[in-house]
């Protein structure tokens, strides 16, 4: 059954175990691979008459279903039942399927109109006929998304989250929109691709909008490529923390640089989002 514009995901396979998969085609307001799915996963104990945090992901196309991702599957369906289980609130998920290209995902998660460190990051993604975009995905998401998922469901707050760029993404989201976010969930945040002082200095002038209820976890692993992330991400929380802020670090020295790492502490992300239910 649709919800509205959402479309109820039936093909298969799929690695769908509890809850449903909705999904909607859009257009977004970018030059760059406009045609997108926005996918959007119900709990298995989805009540229409019950109100839902809701939880913006970067790379739609991951939190769940493996046939579907590009990168891997956080399997948040699986991750959520145990949560339900423990006692925890269900929560909706909604999330945009990211751009084909790799450069174009990264400028499309980014810190708006901020530059990437061209020593990390390589002339790849620092020609200049390349944008920074992640504005205009923002102000959708913001203006046109949300609105849309609050016209068919009951929606409490709002938390943003992702992972590498992605991780980016929901540090970004909440600074450029704090009276819609509450909270960001940050996995292995790849603030290293940014000089320290410019990403400082934008921080410095976000943080004066963010007042102190809202919340930050971070995850951060240590083998191989993924231990480029931990020093950046360590200041970063130090950062906040130093600022009055409520934040949550975890490293895992023994975590990788992927989906079934981040999905293994995506309930400890969770469990400090939101309260156990009574």
């Amino acid at each position: 059954m649709n919800i509205g514009p959402f479309k109820k995901y039936t093909k298969e396979p799929n690695d769908i175990c509890y809850g449903s998969i909705y999904t909607y085609e859009v257009s977004l307001p970018i030059f760059y691979y406009k045609k997108r799915t926005v996918r959007l996963y119900l709990p298995e104990d989805y009540d229409k008459n019950k109100s839902y945090p809701l939880l913006v992901m970067a790379d739609g196309q991951n939190i769940v279903d493996k046939y579907t991702s590009a990168y891997g599957a956080w399997e948040i369906d699986k991750r959520q039942h145990e949560l339900i289980k423990e006692g925890y609130p269900s929560f909706i998920v909604l999330g945009i399927d990211c751009p084909v290209g790799i450069k174009e995902r990264a400028l499309e998660y980014s810190f708006p109109f901020m530059k990437m460190n061209k020593k990390e990051e390589g002339k790849e993604l620092n020609k200049a006929d390349l944008k920074f975009e992640s504005h205009l995905l923002f102000n959708y998401i913001v203006d046109k998304l949300i609105p849309l998922v609050k016209k068919y469901f009951k929606i409490s707050e709002i938390a943003s989250g992702g992972s590498s760029m992605g991780g980016v993404f929901s540090l970004a989201l909440l600074t450029s929109y704090p009276e819609v976010f509450s909270t960001a969930l940050s996995f292995s945040p790849a603030y290293f691709l940014y000089n320290k002082k410019t990403l400082d200095e934008y921080m410095d002038k976000a943080i004066t909008k963010i007042d102190k209820n809202h919340k930050f976890f971070f995850y951060v692993g240590g083998v191989n490529f993924e231990s480029k992330f931990v020093n950046r991400c360590v200041l970063m929380n130090n950062y906040l923390v130093n600022k009055g802020y409520n934040t949550k670090l975890v490293i895992d020295e023994s975590g990788e640089h992927n989906e079934a790492t981040w999905s293994s502490h995506f309930n400890e992300a969770i469990r400090y989002w939101l309260r156990k239910d009574k």
